[in-house]
Order: structure tokens, then C-alpha cells, then sequence
């Protein structure tokens, strides 16, 4: 699990994360991410310009659906410590990646359809309103709810459950199964249930 000291938030600053020339480059990869290349119908295409133009690193047989959008500073922050997706996890139609801070998600994940993953947000008593990273963790068999929320900073133990709709700030242990707003553990999931993979052939037109 991420130390606390190293999940201490990172302040950015906007005028000085990216040089001006580097910035209309950025944009236009952003663009062509989230408003093109996410609604191509084909998992290879998509995993092939988010391998090979960003730089995120898939794990095998991983992929992510239809209508994802991905939040990033750049393809050179992607690849230092972007995003990192395992073996056979699937994250599902229209979530939300937020890889500035660095997200870190195992294998045999599943993320289900609308679910928001955040790694940066404003200070809240910052004078400069200016952004702060806090890097997400999402261990193995972990399985997050429809329209679940998970704030930056947060570790997601090893096979925990996240209810549809909760909203999770804090570090959830391995096998605890959350739900609310805040997020809280109501019940725990059997270590047994953890052999699963994540097989299943991806559609050819999706």
C-alpha cells in the first residue's frame, strides 16, 4: 500500500506544468482521446493509441470499454507514473481516469459502467486555488459499483467490493465491502471468491 508520506498531496502549478509550446500538442492529443479516439468501436484500436500515443501501460488481455474519458498532463507524465492497468481488468463504458496524480489499478479488476476515479483536486484553503495530486491505488479483484466514486489519495485493498453510488475517501481494507457517502464497510467479502479471472473475449465491435 502507498505510505502516507508519499501520498502527501503534490501542488501544481498550472503555469509552470507544461512549457507554452508543449501546450496546443497536449491539447490536441487530449482532444483526440476523449472526443475521437474513446468512441472508436474496437478495444484494439483504442488500447493501441493508449499503449503507443500516451503511453499507459495495459497489462494482457486488459481493456477499456466505450466512452471512457482520461484525465492526463501529458504523455510524458503518463508514462513516469500515469496510469497502469493489470492483467484481465476490464474498466467499463463511460468511466473517468484521472492519471495526474498516477492511478495504479491491479488485475482482474473490474470497474463498472460511470464510475469516476480522481487523483487531483483543488485546495480547498489554497489562496492560489491551485491543483493538488494525490495518487490512487486499486489492488487485485477489486470490484467498484456503478457510479461509484473514489477520491485522491485512496487505496482500494485486494478483493474489496465498492457499492454503485458510494463515495470513497479513505483507504478501504482487502475484502471489505462499502457502500455510502461517505463510504463504510457493511460487510466482508470470502477470501475463496478471489480465484477468479477476468477471461472472457472482448466483442469485436465495441
Amino acid at each position: 500500500m502507498i505510505g502516507q508520506e508519499a501520498r502527501a498531496p503534490a501542488r501544481v502549478d498550472a503555469a509552470e506544468r507544461n512549457p507554452a509550446h508543449k501546450l496546443l500538442v497536449i491539447r490536441v492529443l487530449n482532444f483526440l482521446t476523449n472526443e475521437i479516439v474513446c468512441h472508436v468501436p474496437s478495444f484494439a484500436l483504442r488500447r493501441l493509441w493508449y499503449r503507443h500515443a500516451l503511453g499507459i501501460s495495459f497489462g494482457r488481455h486488459a481493456g477499456i470499454h466505450l466512452a471512457c474519458r482520461i484525465n492526463f498532463f501529458g504523455p510524458g507524465q503518463l508514462r513516469r507514473n500515469g496510469l497502469r492497468i493489470g492483467d484481465q481488468t476490464r474498466v467499463n463504458r463511460a468511466c473517468l481516469l484521472d492519471a495526474r496524480g498516477g492511478l495504479e489499478i491491479g488485475a482482474n479488476v473490474s470497474i463498472s459502467p460511470e464510475v469516476v476515479i480522481l487523483t487531483a483536486s483543488h485546495g480547498v484553503n489554497d489562496p492560489g486555488f491551485c491543483l493538488e495530486t494525490r495518487p490512487v491505488r486499486i489492488e487485485d479483484h477489486v470490484w467498484i459499483g456503478t457510479r461509484a466514486m473514489v477520491m485522491p489519495g485512496v487505496t482500494l485493498g485486494r478483493g474489496c467490493v465498492v457499492a454503485a453510488g458510494a463515495v470513497v475517501t479513505r483507504d478501504v481494507a482487502p475484502l471489505a465491502i462499502v457502500a455510502g457517502v461517505p463510504a463504510r464497510a457493511i460487510a466482508e467479502r470470502a477470501a475463496e471468491t478471489l480465484g477468479y479471472v477476468l477471461d472472457s473475449p472482448f466483442p469485436l465491435f465495441e
